[in-house]
C-alpha cells in the first residue's frame, strides 16, 4: 500500500549542492530531508583490487550489516518515521533487506514486522530476531496491511544507488570511472545508477565528460542442478534482455573464489562474478569500479556450498552425567 507522505519524502530527498569536506560522512552527505536514522552506513572504501590491476573494489561489505542494503534500510526507516507512520512492515522478497530494516527500525524505536523466506541465512534470522522484529509468515497472495509498497522500495533503492555513485565520484576526486559493474543488478538497478551519474554530470559535480557504462554480473548455476534451474533461466533471460548483463558460469566463479582466497582476498560470489565479467570487457573499459555488494563473512554459507567445504568436529560430545569427585 502506498503512503503518499512517504512517497513524497522519498521523491524530494536528493541534495543538489555538492557536499563540502566538513559534512558528515554517511550516505546522508548526499541526501537532504528529515533527521536521518543512521548507523554509519556509507563512506565505504574504494580499494585497488590487486589481483586485477584495472579494477577498483567498492567494498560495501564495510557497512554496519555487511551489506549494501543497509543504505536502503536507512532511507526507508528514516522516511517512514518522518512520515509519521507508527510501524514499519516489509513483505518483499529480499531477506537481506528485511533483516537490515529490522535493525534500523529497532535503532529508531519503530515497531517492525518483516517476512523472511525459507532460504534466509542464519545471519539474517539472527539480525531480525535479535532486533525484536515480528516475523510474518510468507504469503504468495496477500500483502500485510501497511506494508511498504514496491514503488517506495524502488525509490529508496534509487537513492541508495545515488549515494554509491556520489561516493565513487568523490573518492576519485570528482572524476568518473569508465565502467561500473554491479553484481546481481536488474535492468531497473542499472537504470538507477545511470540516473545517478547523469545527475552528477547535469549538476556539474564531476570533471568527467561522460557517464560510465554500467553492467550487471550474474551467476548461472550448472544446467544439471535441479534446485538452481530457475536461477539459471533468470540469468539467461536477463542476458537476452540487455547487452549490459554479463552471465558467468558457476564453475568459473568457483575457480575465482579459490584463487582469490589463496591470494589473500576473500570476496563474495557476486564480486567473483564481477571480476570474471570485468575480464570479458575490452581494455578501453578501464578504470573499472566493481561493487562488492556484501562482505564475504555474510556469504559464508553460499561460499562453503560453492566450494564444497564442510566442517566436521574432530571430537564428538560424550553424553551422560559426570558426578563430582
Amino acid at each position: 500500500m502506498n503512503s503518499p507522505a512517504l512517497t513524497s519524502l522519498l521523491s524530494t530527498t536528493l541534495a543538489t549542492e555538492r557536499p563540502s569536506v566538513s559534512q558528515h560522512a554517511s550516505i546522508w552527505r548526499y541526501l537532504s530531508g528529515p533527521a536521518p536514522v543512521s548507523l554509519g552506513e556509507g563512506n565505504t572504501p574504494l580499494l585497488p583490487f590487486r589481483p586485477a590491476p584495472s579494477v577498483f573494489l567498492k567494498d560495501e561489505g564495510r557497512n554496519p550489516g555487511g551489506n549494501m542494503l543497509d543504505r536502503v534500510a536507512s532511507v526507508l526507516v528514516t522516511t517512514t518515521k518522518a512520515a509519521g507512520q507508527e510501524k514499519l512492515t516489509y513483505a518483499g522478497d529480499s531477506d537481506a533487506l528485511a533483516a537490515a530494516l529490522a535493525v534500523y527500525a529497532a535503532h529508531a524505536g519503530l515497531p517492525c514486522a518483516i517476512t523472511l523466506s525459507s532460504k534466509a541465512s542464519d545471519l539474517e534470522h539472527l539480525r531480525a530476531s535479535a532486533a525484536g522484529a515480528t516475523l510474518l509468515e510468507p504469503s504468495e497472495h496477500t500483502q500485510p496491511e501497511g506494508a511498504l509498497s514496491a514503488e517506495d522500495i524502488s525509490l529508496a533503492t534509487r537513492l541508495s544507488a545515488h549515494t554509491i555513485a556520489c561516493e565513487i565520484a568523490e573518492q576519485m576526486q570528482w572524476k568518473l570511472p569508465e565502467t561500473l559493474i554491479i553484481p546481481g543488478a536488474t535492468p531497473a538497478d542499472l537504470l538507477h545508477f545511470e540516473q545517478a551519474f547523469d545527475f552528477l554530470l547535469e549538476h556539474k559535480w564531476t570533471n568527467s565528460a561522460r557517464a560510465p557504462r554500467c553492467f550487471s554480473a550474474h551467476m548461472a548455476p550448472p544446467p544439471h542442478a535441479r534446485e538452481q534451474g530457475p536461477a539459471r533461466i533468470a540469468a539467461q533471460a536477463l542476458r537476452q534482455f540487455s547487452d549490459q548483463v554479463i552471465v558467468i558460469e558457476e564453475e568459473l566463479i568457483r575457480e575465482l573464489l579459490l584463487s582469490m582466497a589463496r591470494a589473500g582476498w576473500m570476496i563474495s560470489p557476486g564480486a567473483a562474478a564481477g571480476v570474471a565479467a570485468a575480464e570479458t570487457l575490452p581494455a578501453v573499459s578501464a578504470p573499472i569500479v566493481l561493487i562488492e555488494p556484501r562482505s564475504a563473512l555474510t556469504a559464508t554459507q553460499e561460499i562453503a556450498q560453492l566450494l564444497g567445504i564442510r566442517r566436521f568436529p574432530t571430537r564428538l560430545p560424550v553424553g551422560g552425567i559426570i558426578s563430582p569427585q
